[in-house]
């Protein structure tokens, strides 16, 4: 029996979960929320989705999951008012502004017995499942220092965007993939640590080592780098397009955007069939810890 999904967001990133999901057999994609009915019935249209709702209540209510991928400020309200109805929710990264906000999530969707799961979406791009696989099996060897920076170029949005609460965070996530987590050391924020635009933070890795995180909005020249070096090998990634190393079997070419797109597909499909029993998906509990990590950067950075 296929699983009924809603989508509760209409955007850039909406639009790759709906256009991965449409071939899906087990999935059956029922309605679209978003705050205007005219982009939710186009949306709907564009991707042979049934219902457009001008409420999350209505989209939900033939649906068995959501899938959060609106702003970020909206994610906290619409993935309780989802698990509140009694659906098993995924919800886009930042998931909450806080620990707290994340811990009231689980435990809301512990009470009503549904799946709540965040979009991990970095875990699942094939250079980091490689690097994960290489660190587990010792090829790397012990991570002496991981440097990570990004110069992102925002799409035009009516929101604004927090570069630690969000694009820091996927690297954060990285951390705790690929080695249980990180101590939080310093951070630097601009113009302030409640919204920065621009951010580096320094931790220190469970074996030692220490990763330096940099996003800036404000660059005019873009890029994505990161640095992985252990003790018997180096890797240098983007995430998505290539992975080189002195070691030639790490080494990885592919299509950024394909990359994106696969990762995003892989992790919607094991959430869904998490929902069902049928997988395991990533616990809540990491969200949880991952949050209260970027709660001591923010509060470091406010010191």
């Amino acid at each position: 029996m296929a699983i009924r999904v809603a989508m509760i967001g209409y955007g850039a990133v909406g639009s790759i979960h709906a256009g991965q999901l449409a071939n899906e057999p087990d999935v059956e994609l029922v309605a679209v929320y978003g705050p205007k009915l005219d982009k939710a019935s186009a949306f709907a249209s564009a991707h042979s989705i049934q219902h457009a709702s001008e409420t999350i209540a209505d989209a939900v209510l033939r649906a068995d999951a959501a899938i959060i991928c609106s702003p970020s400020g909206d994610h906290f309200q619409q993935a309780r008012e989802c698990l509140e109805r009694g659906v098993h929710t995924l919800v886009e990264l930042p998931p909450c502004e806080n620990a707290a906000e994340a811990e009231e999530l689980g435990d809301l969707a512990c009470r009503r017995g549904v799946k709540l799961g965040c979009a991990h979406t970095s875990r699942f791009a094939a250079p980091h499942t490689r690097l994960k696989k290489s660190i587990e099996e010792g090829v790397i060897g012990v991570i002496q220092e991981i440097n990570y920076i990004r110069c992102h170029k925002l799409r035009d949005r009516s929101w604004r965007d927090n570069a630690l609460l969000h694009h820091a965070a996927h690297p954060i996530d990285l951390l705790f993939y690929w080695c249980g987590g990180i101590e939080p050391k310093g951070c630097v924020a601009l113009p302030d640590v409640r919204m920065p635009q621009s951010v580096s933070v320094l931790g220190k890795l469970p074996d030692g080592g220490a990763a330096t995180i940099t996003v800036t909005y404000t660059s005019r020249l873009y890029q994505i780098r990161m640095l992985i070096v252990g003790e018997k090998h180096s890797v240098e990634t983007d995430g998505f397009s290539y992975m080189k190393s002195d070691l030639q079997e790490l080494e990885f070419k592919g299509d950024e955007q394909k990359t994106y797109e696969e990762a995003i597909h892989a992790q919607d499909v094991q959430f869904l069939r998490a929902c069902h029993g049928n997988d395991s998906f990533v616990s809540w509990d990491e969200m949880v810890k991952i949050l209260r990590a970027i709660d001591r950067f923010r509060a470091l950075g406010s010191e």
